[in-house]
């Protein structure tokens, strides 16, 4: 399975408060994949982390705070995994002779995305399924979902609008809804792709490439 973090490094300063609190963090993300929010234990989550019950409560109060905090790392690296899947197409589109930037449609960059975030799909569709079950019986929970879910869908939509605007086309939703159309796509995507067995690449593009295609008007000529 692809490791959605990079290894923190290791140095003498390693378990300042700082570290430990990332530390925690990030190896929880295992521990809430395979058991969930109800199914793990803060026993679990220092074990996995390697450290004791003290460094944690001296860091966190509840498991849930774990939780928010991972969800909001996740988010933070599956942002900058859409940014760099992005410039990787673009410039894999000059490196095949295009001769302008906007020759790369918007569909293939939505699908850039989709295939960056693709290998870590398990992962994220069981976070993101868990949250919003938790989300729905706990307010505050939801408010900090809330907030990842618009970073997420700002982000896409940023990604949309610099796209449109480089290519002289229009969307017929704002580019917010638009993008919230696109996360659905995403997910359930993933979804099938775990609960099926199936590769999903093919659909992922006919799928992609007909919604931008019904919300997306081209450049006037």
């Amino acid at each position: 399975m692809s490791e959605l973090f990079e290894p923190l490094p290791e140095s003498a300063g390693t378990r300042r408060r700082e570290n430990t609190r990332t530390k925690l963090v990030r190896a929880s993300l295992e521990v809430f994949v395979e058991k969930g929010i109800d199914g793990a234990t803060v026993d679990d989550l220092v074990t996995a982390a390697g450290f004791t019950r003290g460094a944690f409560y001296s860091n966190f109060s509840t498991k849930e705070e774990v939780f928010t905090a991972l969800f909001d790392e996740v988010t933070a690296e599956l942002i900058a995994i859409a940014n760099s899947s992005v410039v990787s197409a673009v410039t894999e589109a000059e490196e095949r002779g295009s001769t302008r930037v906007t020759d790369l449609d918007d569909a293939g960059v939505m699908l850039a995305v989709f295939e960056g975030i693709r290998p870590f799909g398990r992962q994220w569709y069981l976070l993101y399924s868990d949250a919003i079950a938790r989300s729905l019986r706990d307010e505050q929970m939801r408010a900090a979902l809330a907030v990842q879910r618009e970073r997420l869908r700002d982000q896409i939509g940023a990604l949309l609008s610099s796209r449109l605007e480089a290519s002289g086309a229009r969307a017929l939703l704002a580019p917010e809804d638009l993008a919230q159309l696109l996360m659905g796509i995403f997910i359930d995507l993933m979804l099938r792709e775990q609960m099926e067995d199936r590769d999903v690449t093919e659909l992922a593009a006919t799928t992609i490439l007909g919604t931008l295609h019904a919300f997306i008007a081209p450049r006037p000529r």
